[in-house]
């Protein structure tokens, strides 16, 4: 759907630019492409909308689960994910969570049903998420075994490996919020923000 088609369905200029604004703070760096993924709730109804904000982009947008009122989305760059994903220690690792075949919607399609029992209250928190958003397997590791304690830093993520590496990447990551965040401002859409 057309960007300019998408105001008219959601009903109000200033809900557009609210939603564009919330995924301009949740998804900046994948917008501005210095990181391959991001996952973040919308109202639900809203969530099928996102796209239209996305419209060639090279991004696309998953949603792994709906909601009463919240849906759950999952943006991301699909030529970084595949690659990130199928690297052998990833793809061991999610193995070990029941992720088989190496397909990017076959896995997408198991994480939603995961993330969705989790909010039925049906299991724990599916942690391997993680290596869905392009944190370090070994901060991921760390965060299952230690549930989440013990970490070394605090940032997008919680560090148990490299330090100074995730936070060259954390200070990328406000960059690129800072500067979308301008863009935004300065009217831009996020079509136009997107690199």
């Amino acid at each position: 759907m057309p960007p300019e088609v998408l105001v008219h369905c959601l009903k109000s200029p200033k809900i557009a630019e609210s939603v564009q604004m919330q995924m301009i703070l949740q998804s900046a760096p994948v917008l501005k492409n210095v990181k391959m993924s991001c996952m973040f709730t919308v109202p639900s109804g809203i969530s099928k909308y996102i796209c239209s904000f996305l419209y060639n982009t090279g991004i696309k947008m998953y949603c792994l689960c709906k909601g009463r009122q919240r849906d759950i989305v999952f943006l991301y760059r699909e030529e970084q994910m595949e690659e990130y994903l199928t690297r052998e220690e990833n793809a061991e690792f999610l193995r070990e969570y029941g992720y088989e075949g190496g397909d990017l919607n076959i896995y997408l399609h198991y994480l939603g049903l995961r993330i969705s029992y989790y909010y039925n209250q049906r299991q724990e928190f599916p942690h391997e998420t993680g290596v869905f958003l392009g944190y370090p397997l070994d901060d991921v590791k760390g965060f299952i075994e230690n549930r989440g304690k013990n970490c070394s830093y605090i940032g997008y993520w919680k560090v148990y490996s490299d330090v100074d590496n995730a936070k060259k990447m954390f200070q990328l990551f406000d960059k690129a919020k800072d500067l979308a965040v301008a863009e935004f401002f300065s009217g831009m859409s996020v079509r136009e923000i997107a690199c």
